[in-house]
C-alpha cells in the first residue's frame, strides 16, 4: 500500500443493529433500512444485543430506551464501554428526559430520537452518524500511514536527498488529506446538528422553523459585534438547540402564553433552559452552547434567572439570543397570546434596553433587521414542518418537488388538506410562513 492508499472499507455495506423489546418496532426499522448498503441485526432486547456485539463487528446501534432487565441506557453504556468505536443512537419517549440526560453521560450516544420517528430524519440522522464514522477511521489511518512514513524517512541515510525530498512530497500531501477530512469531519457534526434541532421542533407544542431563524440571525449580529469564529459556531450551535429542554415540558405549558402562567407555572416554564444545558454540558463541542443555553433567561439588569447575573457578566451569546428569542415569540404571539407587529415588537425591545436587554445587541439586531429588509413586508419568514400547520397561517411559499405550489396566501382548512395530499405523493415539501401581523393600513 502506497501513502496515499486507504482500504475500501467504505465500500463494505455497513453493519446496523437495531434492539427493541416490541418485535413490530424491529420489524419497521429492518424495513426502512433494507438497503443494499446496509447489513440489519435484530435483537430483543439488551442481552441479546450484547451477545450479537461480541459475533458481529456493529458499526451502528439504534436501541430503545424503555426494555424490561436491561433499558437502553444501561445497555448502550455496555456497548460504550466494551465497543467504543459502535456509533450509539437512542430511542426515546418525550416522557424519557431523565433517563436519556443518564444515557448522554454514561452511554456517550450520538444521538437520541424520538418514537415514533419520521423516516427521513432518521435515516438522514444515520447516514451522517456512519459518514462520520468512516471519516474518523479515515484519518486514524492517514495518521498511522504519515507515523509509519516518518519512521520511514527518520531511517533514510541523509546523503539520499533526492529520496527524503520525494518523501517529503508525499507526507505533504497526506497532511493535506487530514486536513481535508477534518473539515469534512466538523460540517457533517453541523448538519447533524442541524437534524437535530428539526427533530426537537417535531415536538407538538414547540414552534417549528424558530431554530433556524434564531441561528441564523444570531450569526449575523455576532459578526457585526466582533466574534471569532469559534464564538460563532458556539453562537449557531445555541441557536439551534436553545428548544431542547422544552421538550420535558407537558403539553399544557407549551401551547400557553407566558403573560397567562401564573408564577409557578411560569418557573416551571423558565427552568427548561436549565435542563438543556445540563442535558448538553457533557457533549464536549457543545459545553459552550449549554452555557449559553442555560443562561438564556437573565436579564441585563440582573433580575432574571438563574443566577441572577447582571450587565457583561452574562454571556455574551446568551444576550444575542434571548433578544432574538423574545423578537420571533412576540411576533407569534407565544408571549403575550396576541401576535404583534414587527414595528410593535421593535418598540418593545427598545423600551426594554438596560432592563431586560443589553443596548448594544438591541441596536445590532435591530440594524441587521434593516439591512435584511426586502420590501415593505419585514416580518420573518421561517420553514416549518407540516405537522405544524394550522388554519389562519399566512403562507408566504410552498414548493412540491421544487415547483411552487402556493405563494402569499392565508390558509384555509382546505389549503391544509391539498397541502397533506402532496406530501403523501410528493418529495421535498417546503413550508414557509411569515410570522406577525401586517402593519396596519
Amino acid at each position: 500500500m502506497t501513502m496515499t492508499e486507504l482500504p475500501p472499507d467504505s465500500l463494505k455495506p455497513a453493519n446496523l443493529l437495531f434492539v427493541d423489546d416490541e418485535p413490530n418496532v424491529l420489524k419497521s426499522l429492518r424495513r426502512l433500512f433494507r438497503a443494499a448498503e446496509y447489513n440489519v441485526f435484530l435483537a430483543e432486547g439488551g442481552q441479546a444485543g450484547l451477545a450479537l456485539l461480541q459475533q458481529h463487528p456493529i458499526d451502528l446501534i439504534i436501541s430503545d430506551m424503555r426494555m424490561p432487565q436491561m433499558d437502553g441506557a444501561e445497555f448502550l453504556a455496555q456497548a460504550a464501554q466494551r465497543w467504543p468505536e459502535t456509533v450509539r443512537i437512542l430511542l426515546t419517549g418525550y416522557a424519557d428526559i431523565e433517563s436519556t440526560i443518564a444515557a448522554v453521560n454514561n452511554g456517550k450516544i450520538y444521538s437520541y430520537f424520538s418514537k415514533p420517528w419520521e423516516d427521513n430524519e432518521l435515516k438522514i440522522l444515520v447516514n451522517n452518524a456512519l459518514e462520520q464514522k468512516r471519516l474518523r477511521e479515515q484519518r486514524q489511518q492517514l495518521f498511522e500511514i504519515v507515523n509509519r512514513q516518518n519512521q520511514q524517512l527518520k531511517e533514510l541515510n541523509a546523503s539520499l536527498e533526492e529520496k527524503v525530498e520525494k518523501r517529503t512530497e508525499q507526507l505533504k500531501l497526506s497532511l493535506l488529506r487530514i486536513d481535508q477530512a477534518h473539515d469534512a469531519l466538523k460540517k457533517q457534526y453541523a448538519e447533524s446538528v442541524k437534524v437535530f434541532a428539526k427533530t426537537i421542533e417535531m415536538r407538538p407544542g414547540i414552534k417549528s422553523g424558530h431554530a433556524i431563524y434564531m441561528a441564523e440571525s444570531a450569526r449575523e449580529v455576532g459578526v457585526r459585534m466582533g466574534l471569532d469564529v469559534a464564538q460563532l459556531k458556539d453562537l449557531v450551535y445555541a441557536g439551534l438547540l436553545l428548544q431542547i429542554g422544552k421538550m420535558s415540558l407537558p403539553d399544557s405549558l407549551l401551547t400557553q402564553s407566558q403573560m397567562s402562567m401564573s408564577s409557578q407555572q411560569k418557573r416551571r416554564f423558565l427552568n427548561h433552559a436549565q435542563e438543556g444545558g445540563n442535558l448538553l454540558k457533557g457533549i464536549e463541542p457543545l459545553q459552550n452552547a449549554a452555557m449559553i443555553i442555560h443562561h438564556q433567561y437573565e436579564n441585563y439588569d440582573g433580575s432574571g434567572e438563574p443566577a441572577g447575573l447582571k450587565g457583561g457578566d452574562i454571556p455574551l451569546g446568551a444576550r444575542i439570543l434571548s433578544v432574538i428569542r423574545d423578537y420571533i415569540t412576540y411576533l407569534d404571539g407565544s408571549i403575550t397570546g396576541t401576535a404583534m407587529t414587527t414595528e410593535q415588537v421593535k418598540s418593545r425591545l427598545q423600551s426594554k434596553k438596560h432592563s431586560h436587554y443589553d443596548p448594544e445587541v438591541v441596536d445590532s439586531f435591530l440594524a441587521v433587521l434593516k439591512e435584511s429588509e426586502q420590501s415593505s413586508d419585514e416580518r420573518p419568514v421561517v420553514e416549518i414542518s407540516w405537522t405544524q400547520l394550522q388554519p389562519g397561517m399566512e403562507v408566504a411559499e410552498v414548493i412540491s418537488n421544487q415547483v411552487l405550489y402556493l405563494k402569499d396566501q392565508i390558509l384555509s382548512e382546505k389549503n391544509i388538506e391539498d397541502i397533506l395530499n402532496l406530501r403523501k405523493y410528493g418529495k421535498n415539501l417546503v413550508l414557509r410562513v411569515r410570522l406577525g401581523h401586517h402593519h396596519p393600513s
